[in-house]
């Protein structure tokens, strides 16, 4: 069975300030021609060379998960909703402020205690977070290998083989998935989350991990595509599926290599496209996802299976007149990202 393949969303400004997919890679493996602002950290962090030794930063070779309940998700977006809050206070306490010197001169509160506070705490945060992303608390991940046809845990599991990374690793034919109604919904109604586990768990505890889907999939079809995403991507009898977050590593991958020059595959296609008209395709095969009967496609291929798209670019023509050049100010956008960065610290 095979379905439309759905690219994740991507971030606009990013996508049409430096075309290289920051949502989805490692920003570091490619030039990095966004505003840094007062980050000073990843301004070292991003000059640094990579060497594609880690699983992250192969994508033709590794397809990895968040483990959705990874504390990772709590620190980075713990100090943004404090940063905020903070934020919002010193608003307030200026305002009373301006307030009290108004009308009561002899019995103003400085707010400079506030205002101090929220400016270093979200500083501190905008340059501590990268190194404790990178280099002090890892996150908790699945990953696939293409070229191994393995799946490791990043975490402890009990009678695992390690992989060149220290993983624990397995074969992919021992691992299974399944998807369950979640308890998390969070006033989104009934939800479904998805697991991958190894067939034997009982001799291989830690073996297992909710996968993270769309944010709360009310449909199970999400679940469900997730699955199929990573059937097709351990697949080695045909090429990488072409999309975005791929794009720049295609040419790793020796079968999606030889596609690519058999059926002269533009080297950037993605890369050059607009952000608009890839959130106009994106809502179209999310549409696809939605309304897809994945137990008819199961029965009944030849009625209900769609056809891969194998070739984007014959499909879905860079339209020039979406593609139009970011002709903001500088000064607009650093003061945005500044704003950004001392109000909310990212």
């Amino acid at each position: 069975m095979s379905i439309s393949y759905r690219f994740a969303k991507m971030n606009a400004r990013a996508i049409e300030a430096s075309q290289n997919f920051k949502q989805y890679i490692e920003s570091h493996l490619f030039e990095y021609k966004g505003i840094m602002g007062l980050s000073f950290v990843n301004m070292i962090i991003f000059r640094q060379k990579s060497s594609n030794s880690t699983y992250r930063e192969n994508r033709a070779r590794y397809l990895p998960f968040q483990k959705a309940n990874d504390a990772m998700l709590a620190l980075t977006l713990g100090p943004i909703l404090m940063g905020a809050v903070l934020t919002f206070i010193s608003i307030i306490a200026l305002m009373v402020w301006v307030y009290e010197s108004i009308y009561y001169p002899n019995n103003v509160a400085s707010p400079l205690f506030f205002v101090c506070l929220s400016l270093g705490f979200n500083l501190f945060f905008l340059n501590f977070g990268p190194i404790l992303a990178r280099y002090i608390l890892p996150r908790r991940e699945v990953y696939f290998d293409r070229i191994n046809q393995t799946v490791s845990f990043t975490w402890s599991v009990d009678n695992a083989q390690k992989n060149e990374h220290g993983h624990a690793t397995f074969p992919f034919s021992e691992i299974e998935a399944f998807y369950a109604k979640a308890n998390h919904s969070q006033g989104h109604g009934v939800t479904h989350a998805m697991y991958v586990a190894h067939k034997d768990y009982s001799n291989h505890a830690g073996a297992f991990s909710e996968i993270r889907v769309k944010d709360n999939p009310q449909n199970p079809n999400y679940c469900r595509y997730t699955w199929e995403r990573v059937v097709r991507f351990m697949d080695l009898s045909k090429p990488l599926v072409d999309s975005p977050e791929i794009e720049p590593f295609r040419h790793l991958d020796s079968v999606t290599r030889d596609f690519d020059k058999r059926n002269n595959r533009p080297e950037k296609y993605w890369r050059l496209m607009s952000y608009k008209q890839m959130q106009q395709i994106e809502e179209k095969l999310d549409n696809d996802i939605y309304r897809f009967n994945f137990d008819g496609a199961i029965t009944n291929p030849k009625r209900w299976a769609n056809e891969e798209i194998t070739k984007p670019w014959e499909k879905w023509p860079i339209d020039e007149s979406l593609n139009q050049p970011d002709t903001t100010p500088y000064w607009k956008r650093l003061t945005k990202t500044l704003l950004r960065q001392i109000a909310v610290g990212v």
